[in-house]
């Protein structure tokens, strides 16, 4: 059986080894990037099925990873679940107009974040920004 990968990004080492635990522990391959521009690069480089994601976590040329994502066209397959310390509903619909698929406030606990990543990486749908058609 194919193993499905997950692109997990997160600057804090030990948030990012917890997270990683956690999905390798339900069958997912995972690579690691400590910030967007090396993450950018990773995606760029590897098949991906979900990239997770601080909201707000700029990259070399875009201030949001989740929007440089969204703007690349190799990458409209990779679906992005984002989540931050911003828990506001404009900070949501920021967050899907960008092009998450979905998005999740910290914190959030563990067994929360693995659902909803498990629900995206094994989901044979589109991305939002596949189905859109454009990304934004």
């Amino acid at each position: 059986m194919f193993q499905k990968t997950i692109l997990l990004v997160e600057p804090d080492s030990q948030a990012r080894s917890t997270l990683r635990g956690g999905l390798e522990g339900m069958g997912y391959a995972v690579v690691e990037a400590g910030n967007g521009g090396s993450a950018l690069r990773l995606a760029s480089r590897s098949e991906i099925a979900l990239t997770v994601t601080e909201l707000y976590l700029p990259t070399d040329a875009e201030p949001c990873l989740v929007r440089a994502i969204g703007q690349t066209p190799a990458l409209k397959r990779m679906k992005v679940l984002a989540y931050t310390k911003h828990a506001a509903e404009s900070d949501r619909q920021w967050a899907l107009r960008a092009g998450a698929d979905a998005f999740l406030a910290k914190p959030t606990q563990l067994g929360r974040l693995l659902q909803v990543a498990g629900g995206l990486a094994s989901s044979r749908s589109s991305s939002r920004r596949e189905a859109r058609g454009t990304a934004r």
